[in-house]
């Protein structure tokens, strides 16, 4: 899993390593969902729209916004995140959120090395776990989070705001090294080629934030 034999460019180890532990997480139950429904979630953001018996049980407007998310996230927007979280209540729209997220920051990396995607891991059994945040509420926000920046933007549920951070490291910064106006990897990019990347990608997602 997560070899990258086929990879033309050589991969950090640290980076399959971060993909292998999330794989084991988001084939476990979440907070809200079950780990069935995030395995539909997933194969359904890759894939297109499933047949409605196989949808878990979850809302379409729910799996409308983890297909819009993955493949058109320009056109993401907050009419999308209302009517999940309608439907289907703040958690379990957050946590597709986060889930869409995750899997587009891995596929992608597979994606610009040129590399076949790795298979969705085989769904665990179990219920939600029920580890939600008390006391959020949107600010002039999509979903209910506290108060800070982008890296929080997911932890109405911090269990899955903390699996969504460990990607931090390995593809882009830990927040120490945010910190650092000279941060640069051996052998690597320094802070300011990575922020010019980061950069145009937002700009090119048309990132809202």
């Amino acid at each position: 899993m997560f070899t990258f034999s086929e990879s033309p460019a050589p991969v950090r180890s640290d980076i399959p390593e971060s993909f292998r532990r999330l794989w084991d997480t988001v084939a476990e139950p979440g907070p809200a969902l079950t780990a069935l429904q995030r395995h539909v979630v997933l194969d359904l953001a890759r894939t297109g729209t499933p047949e409605p018996s196989d949808a878990g049980g979850l809302p379409r407007a729910l799996l409308e916004l983890a297909q819009v998310l993955y493949t058109t996230p320009a056109s993401f927007d907050y009419t999308l995140v209302a009517r999940a979280s309608r439907d289907a209540g703040y958690p379990a729209t957050v946590e597709v959120i986060a889930l869409v997220a995750i899997l587009a920051a891995v596929d992608g990396f597979h994606r610009a090395l040129g590399v076949r995607l790795e298979e969705l891991p085989e769904p665990g059994t179990g219920d939600p776990t029920g580890r939600i945040a008390k006391g959020l509420a949107p600010r002039r926000t999509h979903v209910p989070m506290p108060r800070g920046a982008i890296p929080v933007a997911l932890d109405l549920l911090p269990d899955v705001g903390a699996t969504y951070r460990s990607l931090f490291g390995p593809l882009y910064m830990t927040p120490a090294e945010m910190g650092s106006s000279t941060f640069s990897r051996t052998p690597g990019l320094d802070r300011a080629q990575m922020e010019v990347i980061s950069s145009r990608t937002s700009l090119l997602n048309e990132c809202f934030y």
